[in-house]
């Protein structure tokens, strides 16, 4: 069981046949775009930075464009929602709520030129093409900043030689060029790697599969199930599977516990190496949805678990039938 809500859509989407587009805001709320190699010469611009993105990761279940569900095949990048995904609110940040207006129409990108909502064909056509990577981003991203560090401090050699009565105060450089994802010399491709290694989707892949099933038996032991009702990582401890059986109907349970164990140690990794690299990077808190794409905490529900913080640390924990 997957909560729906929290699963992202792949680009902009709409049911309405309208002529022409009314402005109603509809397709943005849906989601934002995914981003093709033309919209990197938005990056390059400075319209569009790491920050305005969103990462999701090879494997990770996401909605197609006919809004099945379905894992990807590959990463991808698009604008990202207004506010934490997980709230099943995936409203593209740029959406004035108020008057349905774009932020960046002027630079919005290539999907959003494509799409109309009363024939699909050309977003449909233009989805699947050269789609980026964050590697990609990247790059244009640092090409950007060191062309627009160069252009500043163009001008502060003109300003400082200038008549009298110009200022001669140093030009501020574009501050994504000294740090974040334009800050020289990151091994970004070793990083993105080593995160990889420990929480690919492909690398849990038979542990998430593990915890499906145990959630769906749980579900199934417990179809009245009103509250969340933990997995534990310990099939001998207190709280174990085995020792909840008589009372919480958790028989046959224990054997999930090694996936729990790993899942759990996944998230925990997943955190700390966010941290090491929001600290060692200089990345912003809002470029590591982008940089390392949505927490394992956050895309649990693909498994069909949740993520509890406790004052011991992450647990695991399978939700209701109606995922409260």
């Amino acid at each position: 069981m997957h909560n729906e809500h929290d699963m992202p859509a792949l680009a902009p989407q709409s049911d309405a046949t309208d002529i022409d587009c009314r402005g109603c805001g509809t397709c943005c709320r849906k989601g934002g775009p995914a981003l093709h190699a033309e919209d990197l010469a938005l990056f390059r611009a400075g319209h569009l930075a790491p920050e305005h993105c969103l990462t999701l990761r090879a494997g990770e279940l996401a909605r197609d464009l006919d809004g099945q569900l379905r894992p990807l095949e590959r990463e991808l990048v698009k604008l990202r929602p207004r506010m934490a995904a997980g709230n099943g609110d995936w409203t593209c940040l740029f959406l004035n709520q108020s008057d349905n207006r774009c932020g960046v129409y002027a630079h919005r990108p290539a999907e959003c030129r494509a799409l109309l909502c009363r024939d699909t064909w050309a977003i449909k056509t233009l989805h699947a093409v050269d789609r980026v990577t964050r590697l990609d981003v990247l790059a244009a991203w640092a090409e950007g900043a060191a062309e627009r560090a160069g252009a500043a401090a163009g001008r502060t050699d003109v300003e400082q030689s200038g008549p009298a009565g110009l200022s001669d105060s140093a030009v501020p450089a574009d501050p994504a060029a000294s740090g974040g994802c334009a800050a020289p010399g990151v091994p970004w491709a070793d990083i993105l790697a080593a995160h990889e290694e420990r929480c690919g989707y492909a690398v849990l892949a038979a542990t998430g599969a593990a915890l499906q099933r145990a959630a769906d038996n749980l579900r199934a032991r417990n179809p009245g199930m009103a509250h969340p009702m933990p997995l534990s990582e310990d099939p001998d401890g207190q709280d174990s599977p085995s020792r909840l059986a008589g009372m919480a109907g958790m028989a046959g349970m224990a054997e999930a516990a090694p996936a729990v164990a790993t899942f759990l140690e996944a998230v925990r990794f997943d955190f700390a190496f966010r941290s090491i690299v929001r600290e060692r990077a200089g990345v912003a808190m809002e470029e590591l949805d982008f940089l390392l794409g949505r927490t394992l905490a956050a895309t649990a529900a693909m498994y069909g678990v949740a993520v509890r913080m406790t004052a011991n640390g992450p647990e695991l924990v399978v939700l209701p039938a109606s995922g409260k």
